[in-house]
C-alpha cells in the first residue's frame, strides 16, 4: 500500500507541475488603452498598450472602413515593438499618402498579437467615426438624406436641404435614377476649404463626391445658393450613379456617360458654351465620344468643352429615347455588361453609334473631319474628376472613384495630377499625432485568451512526464517484486 500512495504522490506532483503554469498562461494579456483617434483631414490614430507574462514578438493593426466593396476590405499592418512582456503599440494611418475620406466614413481596427511561444490573441474589432472637429457642423435631415454645414445659420442649412432633396426627386422624375440608399452632403463654406481637407484635387475643384461612401464633400457660402443650385445635384447625380451601377465585375461608367449625367442635371446649358460644341462640330475637330470614356484633356478648353459635349449627348438620349432606358441603361451595367455591350442592348447602338446619330441629329458631319484633331485624339487622356484612393479604405472594389465638380467661374487647368507629399509636412503631421508612450492607464483592464493551442514548452513537459511516470512505474513494481 505504501508503494501505491507513492505511485500516486508521483502522478498529482507532475499533473501540477504540467498543467498549473498553461492554466495561468491562457489568461495573461490585459488591456489597458485600445483607441483610433481622427486627426481629421490628415491621419488616423491607433494605440494599444497592455501587458503580457510572456514575451510579446509580434502585433499587426488590421483595419479597414465602411464603403461599398464586394468584399471586407483590409489592411494589414505590422507594428514593429521589442520583445517584451509590455505592449505599447502605434500607427498613423496618413490620408494624403492613401487617399482622402469624407467626414462621417467609420473606420474599424483589431490588433493581432503572438508571443514568442506561439499563442495568439485577437483584440475585438472596434470601430470610430470619422470627423472633422475643428468646426462646429450643424446637421438637418429629411429622410434618407442629411446635409452638415458649419457656416451659416439654420435658414442657409434648411435651402441647402431643400436643394438636396428637390434635386433627387429630378433625377428620379426627369432622369429615371432613384437614390435608393441613405446620402449625406458635407458643406464648407469655399473651395479652398474643400480643397484643404481632400488631398491632390485640382485647384479648380468646388466639390468631391465619394460614391462608395454615399457621401459629398462641397464649397457652397451662404450667399451662393445659385451655385448650389448646380453643384449639388451635380454631386449628387454622382452617388446615385454609383449606387445604380456599382456591380463586382469591374465594369465602370465611362467618363462622358458620369460626368454628362452631371452635367444635365445641373439644368439648361450655357448658351456660351454649347455655341463652342456647335463651333467645333461645324469645323470638324470636336473629338468623339469614345476618346472620352477613360477621362477628360487635362488642358482647361478641352475639359470644359468634355464636359458639354458629354453633357449635350446624354440630354440628347434622354429626350429621343426616355428616362425609362436610361435607367436601363445604368442597371445594365451593373449587371456586368461593357458600355458598348449595354448600348446595344438598350438602344441599338454602340459609342461609336450614339456618337454618330447625335451628331447628324443636331445637323453636322457622324464623325470628325479635321486631320489635325484626329491626330490629338492618339494622345492618352489624362483622367479628370478623380483622385485616386490607394488601396486602404476601397480594397477590392470597382467603384467609381471620387469626381470633382468645377468652380462656376473657372474651367479646369492644365494639369490634375495629386502633388507629391510634401517631406516636411508628412514629418510635422507625424510629430502631431505620434504620441508619447503613456503610463499604464489606471483604467479598468479586460483579459484577452489565445486563440492557439498550447505553447510546445508544455507538450515537451508532458512527454517529460509521461516518461517519469513511466520510470516510476517499473521502479515500484520491481521493488514490489524484490520484497516479496
Amino acid at each position: 500500500m505504501k508503494y501505491y500512495r507513492a505511485f500516486v504522490f508521483v502522478v498529482l506532483s507532475f499533473i501540477l507541475l504540467v498543467v498549473s503554469p498553461s492554466v495561468a498562461a491562457q489568461d495573461s494579456l490585459e488591456i489597458t488603452l485600445n483607441e483610433a483617434f481622427a486627426h481629421y483631414p490628415f491621419a488616423v490614430n491607433f494605440q494599444l498598450f497592455a501587458s503580457h507574462e510572456i514575451d510579446v514578438e509580434s502585433v499587426t493593426l488590421i483595419y479597414g472602413v465602411n464603403g461599398r466593396t464586394c468584399q471586407q476590405g483590409s489592411v494589414r499592418q505590422p507594428i514593429d515593438v521589442p520583445e517584451s512582456t509590455t505592449i505599447f503599440a502605434f500607427w498613423d494611418w496618413f490620408l494624403a499618402e492613401s487617399g482622402s475620406l469624407p467626414p462621417g466614413v467609420t473606420v474599424w481596427w483589431e490588433w493581432e498579437i503572438v508571443d514568442v511561444e506561439g499563442n495568439m490573441f485577437t483584440i475585438d474589432r472596434q470601430e470610430l467615426i470619422v470627423e472633422d472637429e475643428n468646426h462646429d457642423w450643424q446637421s438637418a435631415n429629411a429622410g434618407d438624406v442629411t446635409v452638415h454645414w458649419y457656416v451659416g445659420n439654420s435658414n442657409f442649412g434648411e435651402s441647402l436641404l431643400q436643394e438636396a432633396t428637390d434635386s433627387l426627386a429630378r433625377l428620379e422624375n426627369e432622369l429615371g435614377l432613384p437614390a435608393i440608399e441613405p446620402i449625406s452632403l458635407w458643406f464648407y463654406p469655399t473651395a479652398a476649404d474643400v480643397q484643404n481637407v481632400i488631398f491632390g484635387v485640382p485647384e479648380w475643384t468646388g466639390g468631391v463626391a465619394f460614391p462608395e461612401y454615399n457621401a459629398t464633400v462641397l464649397g457652397v457660402a451662404p450667399n451662393e445658393l445659385d451655385w448650389a443650385s448646380r453643384i449639388v445635384p451635380h454631386e449628387l447625380t454622382h452617388l446615385v450613379e454609383g449606387m445604380l451601377t456599382f456591380n463586382c465585375r469591374g465594369v465602370r461608367l465611362p467618363t462622358w456617360l458620369s460626368e454628362g449625367l452631371a452635367r444635365y442635371a445641373e439644368g439648361e446649358a450655357d448658351p456660351a458654351a454649347v455655341a463652342q460644341i456647335e463651333l467645333a462640330l461645324q469645323n470638324g475637330r470636336l473629338p468623339t465620344l469614345r476618346s472620352l470614356s477613360d477621362g477628360f484633356s487635362a488642358f482647361k478648353d478641352s475639359a470644359s468643352e468634355a464636359y458639354t459635349q458629354s453633357g449635350q449627348v446624354v440630354k440628347y438620349l434622354i429626350e429621343t429615347y426616355g428616362t425609362k432606358q436610361m435607367l436601363d441603361l445604368l442597371l445594365t451595367i451593373q449587371s456586368g455588361h461593357a458600355i458598348d455591350d449595354a448600348l446595344t442592348v438598350v438602344y441599338g447602338l454602340d459609342t461609336n453609334g450614339v456618337d454618330a446619330e447625335w451628331r447628324t441629329a443636331v445637323g453636322y458631319a457622324p464623325t470628325p473631319t479635321s486631320e489635325a484633331d484626329a491626330l490629338s485624339l492618339q494622345a492618352t487622356p489624362t483622367q479628370i474628376a478623380t483622385v485616386a484612393l490607394g488601396g486602404v479604405p476601397v480594397l477590392n472594389t470597382p467603384t467609381p472613384l471620387p469626381s470633382e465638380t468645377p468652380l462656376p467661374t473657372q474651367t479646369p487647368t492644365a494639369t490634375d495630377t495629386p502633388p507629391a507629399t510634401d517631406t516636411a509636412v508628412a514629418q510635422e503631421i507625424a510629430e502631431l499625432t505620434t504620441p508619447e508612450p503613456p503610463e499604464p492607464p489606471a483604467a479598468e483592464t479586460a483579459a484577452v485568451e489565445p486563440e492557439a493551442s498550447q505553447p510546445s514548452w508544455i507538450w515537451w513537459g508532458g512527454g517529460t512526464a509521461v516518461v517519469l511516470l513511466v520510470a516510476a512505474a517499473l521502479f515500484f513494481r520491481q521493488r514490489r517484486k524484490r520484497d516479496s
